[in-house]
């Protein structure tokens, strides 16, 4: 029986000298193994402690046992066999290097973010499962490793979905232009006047993190004023928006009101007003648009309009965040033929992420 003798033979005859020869021997073959500490212990001694299947040794002062691994999973050592995979549940430590030279892969650590270690260090790197990007500990905090902007531009309503691996957006949301107004000639002799133009939209930008954007954003791209033909009033545009259905606020960019039309006839007194701007609402920065140009007047005196440039009679739209493009008011003119009021820009809604 293995762990069954102290070691020591005693002057005896011949038979029993044997019987405990050979359970001396038997327990250095064995590694004394048992589920108790062998009787007789001695420095360095090997003692298999099949209670929890654990190699140990005597330490040098002979008062405790040194745990050397585990019998059931090679002491916890890596195998030589390319043909295993090892599972360890201690730290494997190393002061050179770890090189693969198989063309397979290296896998990462991989939990949400409620489940990083508790007491990380720096270094300690992980595949986020939440922000789907790989992150690590700087000694302070987790930053996750960039994974390249994406830009998204709307022109018309729609859905936004976060790409993986983006955890922070920019938003940049305009409405829609106000149209402009057309005008008819006025004043005897013949003044000849120009038609003004629609407000420019406004525009909201804001940063959203991942929680405050969710899983997706409503995305309304407000339409500009329709263009209109005669002696007739602008079209007003239509507010842009976006909805994010995380913890964040819709912001609003919005829209242009049209330009109104004057002079329906030689005697009328109305004349024409240019479009009011909009403003951006909820961003981190609002953007005001500017108020459209006032009609222009070009005293030409003949009794027809020949030889009017339609240039001469043309009144700007308000620009916006973006200048003269998208969400700009339009044009008011007056021409020899028809007057004439342009339509406003449609708005327009980026989404940079990272």
């Amino acid at each position: 029986m293995s762990n069954s003798s102290d070691y020591v033979i005693s002057n005896q005859a011949g038979s029993g000298f044997r019987t405990e020869l050979n359970q001396v021997l038997g327990d250095i073959k064995s590694l004394n193994s048992g589920s108790t500490e062998p009787t007789n212990k001695s420095a360095w001694m090997l003692w298999a402690d099949t209670s929890n299947n654990l190699l140990k040794v005597r330490n040098g002062s002979n008062n405790g046992w040194i745990t050397l691994g585990d019998l059931s999973a090679q002491l916890g050592m890596a195998s030589l066999s390319a043909s295993n995979v090892q599972s360890f549940t201690g730290t494997i430590q190393t002061a050179g290097e770890i090189i693969s030279n198989a063309n397979t892969r290296l896998k990462m650590p991989v939990g949400p973010t409620s489940q990083r270690p508790f007491s990380p260090t720096q270094g300690d790197t992980r595949l986020n499962s939440t922000t789907k990007l790989l992150e690590f500990f700087s000694g302070t905090d987790w930053f996750s490793m960039f994974s390249g902007a994406k830009l998204d531009v709307f022109n018309s309503s729609g859905t936004f979905t976060p790409a993986e691996g983006r955890t922070n957006f920019l938003v940049v949301c305009t409405g829609g232009g106000g149209g402009g107004a057309g005008v008819t000639v006025h004043g005897s002799p013949s003044n000849y006047w120009g038609a003004s133009g629609g407000g420019g939209a406004g525009t909201a930008i804001k940063m959203y993190s991942l929680t405050e954007m969710g899983s997706s954003a409503s995305v309304t791209v407000g339409t500009g004023g329709a263009a209109t033909s005669g002696y007739s009033h602008g079209n007003n545009g239509v507010d842009s928006s976006f909805n994010p259905s995380g913890t964040g606020v819709t912001i609003t960019g919005q829209k242009g009101t049209a330009a109104s039309a004057g002079y329906a006839s030689a005697t009328a007194t109305a004349m024409s007003r240019p479009g009011w701007p909009g403003h951006g609402v909820n961003g981190d920065v609002n953007c005001k648009g500017e108020k459209a140009e006032f009609q222009t007047i070009n005293n030409y005196t003949g009794a027809t309009p020949s030889g009017i440039a339609v240039t001469d009679m043309r009144s700007s739209g308000g620009g916006t965040f973006w200048g003269k493009g998208p969400g700009a008011g339009a044009d008011g003119v007056w021409s020899s033929t028809n007057a004439v009021g342009y339509a406003g820009t449609d708005g327009i809604v980026a989404v940079l992420s990272w």
